[in-house]
C-alpha cells in the first residue's frame, strides 16, 4: 500500500524533527526523529513495505514491532489530515 501528502500539507527537517504546515487547515504539526523519516520516506514515493524495510536497516528494532507502530502512525497522519492513501 502506498501513501503520499495531501496536496496542502508542506513540511521542513528541521535538525532531528519535521514541521507540518496543512495549508487548508492552518494547523503546525511537530515530528520527532522516527516520524519525520517515515514522513520523508512517504513524500519520496515509498510504499508501506518499502518504509518498513528502510526503518529496520536504520533503527535497531524488531521487524514486528516496527510494523504495528508505523501502521499506526499511518493511521494517525491519515486521521490527521497529513497523508491519503495513493494508488
Amino acid at each position: 500500500m502506498a501513501f503520499a501528502l495531501r496536496r496542502d500539507v508542506r513540511y521542513r527537517l528541521v535538525l532531528d524533527e519535521a514541521v507540518v504546515i496543512q495549508q487548508d487547515a492552518a494547523e503546525v504539526l511537530g515530528l520527532n526523529f522516527v516520524g519525520a523519516r517515515v514522513l520523508e520516506l512517504i513524500a519520496g514515493g515509498s510504499a508501506k513495505n518499502e518504509i518498513l524495510e528502510r526503518l529496520v536497516e536504520e533503527f535497531d528494532v524488531a521487524p514486528e514491532e516496527l510494523q504495528s507502530d508505523v501502521e499506526a502512525f499511518i493511521a494517525e497522519l491519515i486521521e490527521l489530515g497529513v497523508v491519503e492513501s495513493s494508488v
